[in-house]
C-alpha cells in the first residue's frame, strides 16, 4: 500500500469500529487484520524517509560508582552527570542488543498525522482514560506507538515480539509552570536524567513532537548531555580557569556548573519529528526551559523484559488464539468506551501493554 491507500485503509477501520459500536456488535476479525497491514505499510513508508543516526558506545554505571556516589545520585539531579560510567549495556532483566544510538526522524509522522485539529484529544492522551475519547484518536495513537515499536525493532535488530511498551502518553509542557517529578511530568523544563535510571525496565525511548519550536513555543530544546571531548589545551586547564572563561561570557554560576566538562547536542522540536534512542547512560538528556507557549510531545518507553506466561494465565482471556480473539482484545482493552474505576483502568492498561504484540501482530508472528 502507498501512503494514500494506507491512510484510506486507516479511516475505513475507524468507520468499521464506530459502526460496530453503534450497532452494538462484536468487532470484526477483519479490523485487526487490516490494522496489521497498516502497521507493516507504516514502517515501509518510514524507512524511505530521512533518518539521522548517531552510533554510540553503550554506557552503564560502574558498580563502585553506584556505591561511592551513594544517595547524591538519587536525590541530586546535578550529580547525575558525574556518575562514574563504564562501557556496556545494563538492560536489567531484558534482552537488549549491544548496539546503542540516537536517531532523529524529521518526518516520523506526516502533517496530517500530527494535526491537533484532526486529533485534538491526542494532546492529552492516556490509555488510562478512554471513555470519552474518539475511536479515531485511540486507533491513531496506538498506530503511532506501534510505528515506534517497529522502528526500534528494526533499528536495533530486535525480534519484534521481544519489545513491549511500558509507558506511552501525551504530555504538555507550559511556560511558567513547575515540573512534577523527574523525566516526564508537566512543567516548563525536564531536568537532566537517564531513562533507564528513572525506571530499570526502560530500555528504548522515543519522543514524538506535536508542536514546533519558534512557532508554538520558544525554548524547550531537547538536549543530549555528554562528556566533552578534551583537547590537549582543555586537559591542561583547571576547573577554575574553565569557570573563569564562562564567567567572562556572562554565564550564571548555575549554568557554569551545568556546562562544566559537558558537550550539549540540542534538538529543536518540529511537529511530526521523533527522537528515538537507547535508554542507557550513553543518552543522558534534558529539556531546556520553555520561555513562552506550549510544547506538546508523546514520550514512549519500551522494555525487552519478557512477560512471564503465568501473567497471561491469570488473565480472564489469555493469549489470543484466533483472529476473533485478537478482535475481542482490541475491543475490550482499547475501544469499549466504558466507565471505569481507577483500579479497573490500571488493570486494563497493564493487560493491554502485556498483550500489545499479540494485538498488533498477526497470529503467525505470535
Amino acid at each position: 500500500m502507498n501512503e494514500e491507500t494506507t491512510d484510506a485503509a486507516f479511516w475505513s477501520v475507524v468507520k468499521a469500529v464506530d459502526t460496530a459500536e453503534k450497532e452494538d456488535k462484536p468487532l470484526s476479525a477483519d479490523v485487526p487484520q487490516m490494522l496489521h497491514h497498516i502497521f507493516d505499510a507504516d514502517l515501509a513508508h518510514l524507512l524511505t524517509r530521512e533518518q539521522i543516526r548517531t552510533n554510540l558506545t553503550c554506557m552503564q554505571p560502574t558498580e563502585s560508582g553506584l556505591t561511592t556516589h551513594g544517595m547524591n545520585y538519587i536525590f541530586d539531579d546535578s550529580s547525575h552527570k558525574d556518575l562514574p560510567l563504564e562501557e556496556g549495556r545494563r538492560c536489567e532483566d531484558g534482552s537488549c542488543c549491544d548496539a546503542c544510538s540516537r536517531n532523529i526522524f524529521p518526518t516520523f509522522a506526516t502533517d496530517a498525522e500530527s494535526d491537533l485539529n484532526t486529533f485534538p484529544e491526542i494532546s492529552s492522551f492516556t490509555f488510562n482514560d478512554l471513555e470519552t475519547v474518539s475511536s479515531a484518536t485511540i486507533l491513531h495513537f496506538t498506530r503511532l506507538v506501534e510505528r515506534v515499536r517497529r522502528t526500534m525493532a528494526h533499528e536495533y535488530g530486535l525480534p519484534l515480539k521481544s519489545l513491549l511498551p511500558l509507558q506511552a502518553y501525551s504530555r504538555k509542557y507550559v511556560a511558567g509552570t513547575t515540573q512534577q517529578g523527574g523525566g516526564g511530568g508537566e512543567g516548563d523544563f525536564v531536568t537532566l536524567h537517564t531513562d533507564e535510571a528513572t525506571h530499570t525496565g526502560y530500555h528504548y525511548s522515543c519522543v514524538l513532537y506535536l508542536s514546533t519550536a519558534g512557532v508554538d513555543f520558544e525554548g524547550g530544546d531537547f538536549v543530549f548531555n555528554d562528556p566533552a571531548d578534551k583537547t590537549e589545551e582543555d586537559k591542561n586547564k583547571s576547573e577554575d580557569e574553565e569557570e573563569e572563561e564562562l564567567e567572562l561570557m556572562g554565564i550564571s554560576l548555575a549554568e557554569q556548573i551545568r556546562r562544566a566538562g559537558r558537550k550539549f547536542t540540542p534538538y529543536s522540536p518540529q511537529r511530526g519529528a521523533a527522537v528515538i534512542f537507547s535508554s542507557g547512560w550513553e543518552n543522558m538528556h534534558e529539556v531546556e526551559k520553555i520561555t513562552s507557549g506550549v510544547r506538546y510531545a508523546v514520550p514512549c518507553f519500551f522494555t525487552t523484559c519478557p512477560v512471564p506466561d503465568i501473567a497471561y494465565d491469570q488473565m480472564v482471556a489469555g493469549k489470543p488464539k484466533t483472529n476473533e480473539d485478537i478482535a475481542d482484545d482490541w475491543l475490550h482493552l482499547l475501544l469499549a468506551h466504558r466507565e471505569e474505576l481507577p483500579q479497573e483502568s490500571v488493570g486494563r492498561v497493564k493487560e493491554l501493554l502485556m498483550k500489545w504484540h499479540y494485538m498488533c501482530a498477526p497470529l503467525d508472528q505470535h
